[in-house]
């Protein structure tokens, strides 16, 4: 099961960011997840978020490139050692995770972390196997 994320492509200088989140904001679209990664020059903007489609729609219309990418969403139980049992899962199966980022719900519940990998069904399979639950986008919009 995979679910979409949204990566937006940013000069990396002050107002880049706030023009993002109000463009998201004008189009009552929320953000779920969201990680930022930075170069000298440029940014990339990685985010789940309640309307994919829209939300690439309304980013080109205001001159942001964007992309959408097939993303792995996982439950996990919120407590020392959650994540630690995913990545060691994704190495025994020789899963590279190519990039991660985590967001929570609410304490003491699940949290969720979204995760790329170079072996998409592979990660699957041993997630599936563990017993680890995988989240779609839909699941995501309703938290």
């Amino acid at each position: 099961m995979t679910t979409q994320q949204l990566s937006i492509f940013l000069e990396n200088k002050p107002g880049q960011l706030v023009r993002v989140t109000q463009t998201l904001k004008e189009a009552q679209i929320d953000i779920r997840a969201m990680s930022l990664a930075d170069t000298k020059d440029f940014g990339i903007v990685r985010m789940i978020v309640s309307e994919t489609d829209k939300a690439q729609e309304v980013m080109r219309e205001n001159g942001f490139m964007s992309t959408i990418t097939k993303v792995m969403c996982i439950a996990m139980d919120d407590h020392p050692g959650g994540l630690s049992k995913i990545t060691e899962l994704m190495a025994q199966a020789d899963v590279n995770i190519d990039y991660l980022y985590a967001c929570i719900t609410e304490i003491g519940k699940n949290a969720y972390i979204v995760m790329h990998v170079d072996k998409e069904a592979t990660a699957e399979k041993v997630l599936q196997e563990a017993g680890i639950k995988m989240v779609s986008t839909a699941d995501i919009a309703k938290s």
